[in-house]
């Protein structure tokens, strides 16, 4: 009998001290940090999905009505350079900037399109008013029509015969990449062909008549992520994708990770540089074994906790990981 009891107790020992370790490991205070920038991160990031809907929702409807809102467009600002490009002129206050590729397919339809889509216009202000971190809003058709928000020098930043359909904030929410036809965030950075560096982007199809007519499209830049969400005295951080790229990080962050030299020591003059290949910042990929092995341990075995130490560094370098849940990153800090 007393053997019985010792055991018992024995038992709830253990049983209230695994319950103890387990809740202390999701909630342990040495992730507070990053803890509270995922948070502020996505809470920052998921009403960009509500206001993507209904501005998409908002798009079918205008080609549901056509004839009525390309009515009400101010037809005289659109003129056509002598290379066949469509654009607005003079657009005054909050209206968007209008791109019309001469490879368009179909003009007589793209210039309805112009106008009729005009009424995009107060709802693509709105959005920068509402969601601070959105830099730029944009529709983007399957006619080779770009109407972008804020306006942009049009005629000088895109070429004449730019394929609108070619880039991945188009491609990536089509039919097939995309069946469920619902938005959808470009988890791969990417190079934004309107000169603001490096971009992540949440987008959205447009239906209509059962048919793909365009993506409308959020962005936020990498540098606003840095600026925004990674700037803490003393911290190294990196965001990092689920292939390994480094998608922001901090520059002592970069130095301790061993990654190449940076431009004028900021990651985002590097990544906006011509020479930057973003191979080169992939973790996986590293010369170091350590940082392989430590990327490895967050991404593929879901861990939360490496140390950096042995052939890397003569000193130990503690690294906490924090997956988020709306994008498939992940939030490292590289400690002391």
């Amino acid at each position: 009998m007393k053997y019985r009891f010792f055991s018992l107790i024995w038992g709830l020992i253990a049983f209230f001290c695994g319950c103890s370790e387990e809740k202390s490991e999701v909630h342990p205070r040495e992730f507070e940090l990053l803890d509270s920038i995922v948070y502020r991160i996505e809470s920052q990031l998921y009403p960009l999905e509500e206001n993507i809907d209904e501005l998409s929702a908002y798009a079918e409807y205008l080609f549901a009505h056509k004839e009525q809102f390309a009515l009400e467009a101010h037809k005289e600002q659109y003129k056509e350079t002598d290379q066949g490009v469509i654009f607005r002129e003079g657009g005054k206050g909050d209206v968007s900037s209008v791109f019309v590729s001469n490879i368009s397919p179909d003009k007589p339809s793209v210039i309805n399109q112009v106008y009729y889509t005009e009424a995009l216009d107060s709802a693509f202000s709105q959005v920068l008013v509402d969601l601070p971190l959105v830099s730029q809003v944009y529709f983007n058709t399957r006619l080779q029509m770009c109407r972008i928000y804020p306006q942009l020098d049009v005629l000088s930043v895109f070429e004449d015969d730019l394929d609108l359909t070619k880039f991945n904030f188009y491609f990536m929410a089509d039919e097939v990449r995309n069946p469920e036809k619902k938005r959808k965030w470009l988890e791969d950075i990417y190079v934004d062909p309107a000169g603001r560096g490096w971009i992540l982007s949440l987008i959205h199809p447009v239906y209509h008549n059962q048919e793909l007519q365009g993506v409308i499209g959020l962005d936020v830049t990498v540098n606003d992520l840095i600026s925004e969400f990674l700037s803490y005295k003393d911290k190294k951080l990196v965001l990092v994708d689920e292939s390994g790229n480094v998608v922001a990080g901090t520059s002592d962050a970069i130095e301790i990770l061993k990654l190449p030299p940076l431009r004028n020591h900021a990651y985002v003059e590097t990544i906006n540089s011509n020479n930057f290949r973003k191979e080169d910042y992939n973790l996986f990929k590293s010369k170091s074994k350590e940082v392989r092995k430590m990327i490895s341990k967050f991404i593929l075995e879901k861990d939360n906790k490496f140390i950096l130490g042995g052939e890397y560094s003569t000193k130990n370098y503690k690294a906490l990981c924090r997956p988020l849940d709306l994008i498939e990153w992940y939030l490292i800090d590289i400690g002391g």
